[in-house]
Parts: C-alpha cells; structure tokens; sequence
C-alpha cells in the first residue's frame, strides 16, 4: 500500500511535470524545420487534442475562427501587432493561446469577454516590450502566463492584477534593475512577485548585466532606504558577483554618495552600507577623524573633499584607511603641509591607491618643508594626478610665490630673498677651502721640483728631527 508521503511525493512530481511541460510548449509546438520559404499562413489542425497550429498567421479557413479549437499556437507571427480582441473572438471554447517567435512588437487590445475558457497565455520569442493596461482583465480562468524571451524592460504590474493568475514566467527579457523594478522584491499576498515561477533565472540588464535581478534591487532598496537617513544623493554603482540561489558567495556592491555642497561642518557620522565612494566637496568640513575611528568609512575607497577647510591630516597619520584608498582629493582646502613620511610610507604600503589630488592648497615652500614634499611628489607623480598644479602659496614678496613645487631647485627652497647667493657663508667657505688645496698641491710639486735640481730637501723637512 501506497503511504501518504508516497501521494505527496508523487504530487509534487506531476505539478512539476505540468511545469516543465509547459515551460517546454514552444519547443514542441512551433517546430522550425516546418518552416518555408514561402511566408503565406498556413495551418494544420490536430482533432484529438483540438490544437490549431498556424505558421505566419491564419488562413483564411481560420479566420473566422472555429468552436472546436481549444489550443491555438501562432508560430513566426509575421505582423508587428497582435489584436486579441479581433483575432480570438471567434473562438470561444479557447483554454491556450500560444505565440511563439516572430515580429510582434505590440498587443493593440485587451481578450475578449468571448474566451473566459482561456488558462495559459504563451508569448515568447518575440520582440513585445509592453502590454496594454488591463489585456488579461476578461481571462477570469487565467492561471499560467509565459512571457519569456521578449523584450521588456520594465514590468507594469497593474497589467498582472488578475486573481486567478498563479504561474507567471519572465526570464530571458532584457529587465532594467531601478527603483521602479521594486516590485520583484514584494512579499506581500498576491503580489506579483510571489507569482513569478523563475525568479532565480531573471537577470538585469547594463549596467548590472547579467547579474541577479531580485538580489540587485534587494541592494537598491536597501540603498534607498538607508539613503533616506543622510542628506546625500546615493547611487548602486556596480555590482560584483553572479550570485544565484545555489551560490553562497553574496553580490559584491559599490554605492556612491553625493554629498556636495550641502553646508556640512563635519564629515556623516551614517553612511549607506556598500558606501564605496563618498563626495564632501563644497562644504565646512576640517576634521578628518572619522575615517579613523568611525567605522562606516572601512568600505569607502575614494573620497572626494575638495573646497573644504582642512587644515592637517596628521590625523590619519599610522590609520589602516591610508593603507587601502584609491582615491584622495584634498583640492583648494587650506594644507600648509602635511607629514611626508608618513604619508610615503603609507603609499609604499597602499597597493589600491591610484589617485592623489593636491592643488590648490596654500603650500609652505621652506627648506624645512618643502625638500621631502618635494621628493614625494618626483617620486609619485603618476599617483599625484594634479602634480603641476601644487604650487608655492601665492605670498607677496616671496620669489617662490605661486610656482610648482616640482619644479624648484634647492637653491629657490633654501636660500632667503634678503640673501646674496654669491656671498652665502657656505660658498665662501668651500671658496677658502678650494683655495687652501690648491696652494698645498702647488708647494708640493714645487718642494719635488726643486729636490730633483738641488737635491736639498724642503726646509721644513729639513728642520724635522
């Protein structure tokens, strides 16, 4: 005797066959090798199962319809519009409507109230972008609707508000993940997304190409929804992954905030999660604390913090967060200087780092400063992108005033206005001293000629015991 599990077992078996046999209907039905060069409608009715099959449209023997069809397939329909209204009115004991490949651009009505019969509506393979609001109002025994392989882009769920709709199919349409695309992420009953047979196959289009649909529009929403808690403008960037249902590896994403130009004095304290990208430019801001100590700037990667009035960034001297940035822009803030070595260190140590903006700033130029800064700058000038901008602060009566560091001799570092170059104690120093060794070179070769000729020794050696 069969146990109850064995029934259970052997329904879901036949629900799940009446699945694949419904996803695999095109195939079977529309059967390419049919096909002709001639492009005239021809059909072919089958009497046991009550199935009209018609190739490029109907002929004229079908035109005015038949009661005895039950199933009829349109395959390689070869209008760009479809009129359900006109077309299956005439055929009232209709339960499947198939339309299988094609030109079909546009549904131009709604079904007729003379096919209540009809359960499953196939449209696939063709070009459809849209549907008509309300076409399926009149299919009250509509259960399964295969909408796979077309070319939507995005999804007008008033047009599935039908309750006796259960299955619903989507994949293989080219779907753009917005915030409009919300809707695949509803849980709530009879919502269209609970409807939808093949959530795990659908797939966003660019810029999320090929990427999960339901996962990505999860992130956007989330996004939103934390977005709503800064003052910023918040962006999904990129995504990273493939993911998938039976793959544990998670979506990798990369979130962009605008926060420009809003009157901050201090950098969010909140920030999104997947924040990798954060604009501060145009504010008050002068304290870069947190992104030492506050950790929802550990994900951000470039940081944009121009026009702002920093004054130093010691504070980040020795923080893991200069080991990791890609991208700093400290343009038109007020740096005099900064540490150098702490800072070369950390680019030793930084394998991201890609970019560093600099100019603008009122810059020291001293032999004290300006040396090492110097260094730094030769040193990572494909880092420094902006590195013939980084000027001398523009200081009335300094030579050096408003000049790019890079380019100063020590010379212009290290020596006063108020100076004479040619009279620097140093230069006379090494003057006396070249002096002194040309006098000792010139005696001695002296003391060796005259030794040869006279054969006395130099008095000096002379008077040596």
């Amino acid at each position: 005797m069969r146990t109850m599990f064995d029934y259970f077992v052997l329904m879901l078996f036949t629900l799940s066959s009446v699945e694949l046999s419904s996803a695999s209907t095109n195939k079977e039905n529309c059967d390419s090798s049919q096909l002709t060069l001639n492009t005239s409608a021809k059909c072919d009715f089958k009497e046991h199962d009550h199935r009209l099959v018609c190739f490029h449209g109907l002929d004229d023997k079908w035109i005015t319809g038949s009661e005895n069809v039950q199933t009829l397939v349109l395959c390689y329909w070869s209008l760009e519009t479809f009129d359900p209204q006109y077309t299956l009115q005439t055929f009232p004991s209709l339960r499947k409507l198939v339309i299988s490949n094609g030109n079909l651009t546009k549904l131009t009505s709604s079904f007729p109230l003379q096919t209540p019969l009809i359960e499953e509506v196939n449209i696939t393979g063709t070009r459809l972008q849209k549907l008509p609001v309300e076409i399926f109002v009149n299919l009250t025994s509509l259960k399964t609707l295969d909408l796979r392989n077309n070319n939507f882009g995005e999804i007008d769920v008033t047009a599935f508000n039908v309750s006796s709709l259960r299955r619903v199919y989507l994949s293989g349409n080219p779907l753009r993940c917005t915030e409009n695309a919300t809707w695949v992420v509803d849980q709530e009953k009879g919502s269209l997304s609970r409807k939808i047979a093949d959530k795990d196959s659908l797939r966003c289009t660019a810029p999320y190409e090929g990427r999960p649909m339901f996962q990505v529009v999860e992130i956007i929403k989330t996004l939103k929804k934390e977005c709503t808690k800064t003052v910023c403008d918040c962006e999904l960037v990129y995504v990273v992954g493939q993911g998938g249902k039976h793959i544990q590896r998670p979506l990798m994403a990369f979130a962009s905030l605008n926060c420009s130009h809003r009157d901050l004095t201090e950098m969010p304290s909140f920030l999104p999660a997947n924040t990798t990208t954060l604009r501060l430019t145009g504010n008050k801001i002068n304290d870069l604390t947190p992104l030492t100590t506050n950790s929802a700037y550990r994900g951000v990667i470039e940081l944009y913090l121009d026009d702002n009035l920093i004054e130093s960034i010691v504070q980040l001297e020795g923080s893991s967060w200069v080991d990791r940035f890609r991208l700093l822009s400290l343009r038109g803030n007020k740096l005099t200087d900064l540490p150098t070595y702490a800072l070369e260190n950390a680019l030793q140590h930084n394998g991201n780092a890609v970019s560093l903006y600099l100019a603008d700033n009122p810059w020291r130029c001293d032999c004290l400063f300006t040396p090492g800064f110097q260094d730094l700058l030769i040193r990572y000038t494909s880092l420094v992108k902006d590195v013939n901008d980084v000027r001398c602060s523009p200081t009335n009566g300094d030579e050096n005033s408003g000049k790019t560091i890079r380019d100063l001799t020590r010379t212009e570092i290290c020596t006063s206005p108020d100076e004479d170059p040619f009279l620097h104690p140093l230069d006379v120093l090494n003057i006396i001293l070249a002096s002194l060794i040309f006098l000792i070179i010139g005696k001695l070769l002296y003391d060796y000629w005259s030794f040869k000729k006279t054969g006395q020794l130099p008095w000096i050696v002379a008077k040596i015991p």
